[in-house]
């Protein structure tokens, strides 16, 4: 069997040292490495985010045995670049833990491949009953649905008809908004999950102080925190894994630009299409009205004919009329002297 000892050198102690310092953090948590790296190195806090995110006691949770550690401070390889932390809870549950500050376009897709090779864990000789039920939780610094905007969403297997019929619990995928805590729900905030986003989004050490006067807990995670960010090669590592997360966000923020003018220049073409048909119906009505106007053009013309003939014809009858007219008149005069 693996041995999973921890791989960080320096166990974390707890020192008020950070209670001096002022301004921003030199890291902030919604930086995945040193997310990894304090919950890597401080089980502690690991288990009180737990305990905090799955409603449970703290006391009732016995292990929380973190299965892919990385050797923190050392570069990461490209397998790593995705920095989720796999535990397995008191040797009953597999539980994933994300911190997510990229909306990637695939977000929904990669999280259900992560939970299916989870779940698809079953060794060799082992039932299908023995698989151990599957947990994604993943904090986001954005928001998942726009059109639906929750703090703590939680998905499974249901029946479409009947929303109320769970399929299986051992299949649940769940998304923590960062940027929603103002969504927290009675129960969200009893269990201290508002507090744990306030953690992971604070900017300064005057937000950690206000957030540790509240809570013991929280005091030992942010001392958990500034121990990490005091080593050079944890802050080198932070450091690179903003610089990949700039460039990322720097590369589909382009992607969706691109594809958004893509989308513009479509529909630019689209209505073109559209005008380019109206004006060739147009065109064709046009032509129509024209062959129109021509067939009556040439009854007209055909009628201005038989009216000149009609013309013609009362012209000769009237020429007649009137040589038939002077005869008569002739006849008329001779009579009158007598010559007839």
């Amino acid at each position: 069997m693996k041995d999973y000892r921890p791989t960080y050198k320096y166990p974390i102690e707890y020192s008020d040292g950070w209670k001096k310092l002022t301004g921003r953090l030199p890291v902030r948590m919604t930086n995945d490495y040193l997310f990894r790296a304090l919950l890597q190195s401080d089980n502690e806090t690991l288990k009180a985010i737990l305990a905090s995110v799955l409603f449970m006691d703290r006391k009732d949770i016995k292990s929380a045995r973190i299965t892919n550690e990385v050797l923190l401070g050392e570069r990461l390889d490209e397998k790593e670049y995705i920095l989720d932390v796999s535990l397995i809870l008191n040797n009953e549950a597999h539980i994933d833990l994300e911190m997510q500050v990229v909306k990637e376009p695939w977000w929904r897709d990669r999280s259900l491949s992560y939970i299916h090779r989870s779940f698809d864990g079953l060794n060799r000789g082992m039932g299908y009953g023995e698989a151990r039920a599957v947990r994604q939780i993943a904090f986001c610094d954005f928001t998942l649905f726009n059109e639906a905007p929750e703090f703590y969403a939680t998905y499974k297997l249901i029946n479409v008809r009947n929303p109320g019929l769970v399929y299986s619990d051992k299949f649940v995928i769940c998304n923590i908004d960062l940027t929603r805590t103002d969504l927290a729900t009675e129960e969200d905030r009893r269990n201290g999950i508002d507090k744990w986003a306030l953690f992971f989004k604070a900017g300064t050490w005057e937000d950690m102080k206000m957030l540790a006067a509240e809570d013991e807990t929280m005091e030992r995670a942010i001392a958990g925190m500034w121990k990490l960010t005091e080593e050079e090669m944890i802050q080198a590592r932070c450091r690179a894994r903003e610089d990949w997360e700039a460039n990322h966000r720097w590369m589909n923020n382009t992607i969706a630009r691109q594809k958004a003018e893509l989308e513009q220049k479509d529909a630019e073409i689209a209505r073109q299409g559209l005008e380019i048909e109206k004006q060739h119906i147009e065109i064709e009505r046009q032509h129509r009205e024209i062959e129109r106007q021509h067939r009556e053009i040439e009854r007209q013309e055909s009628e201005i004919g038989k009216y000149k003939a009609e013309v013609c014809q009362l012209e000769d009858d009237t020429g007649r009329l009137k040589k038939e007219m002077e005869q008569i008149k002739k006849i008329m005069k001779e009579l009158s002297h007598g010559k007839v």
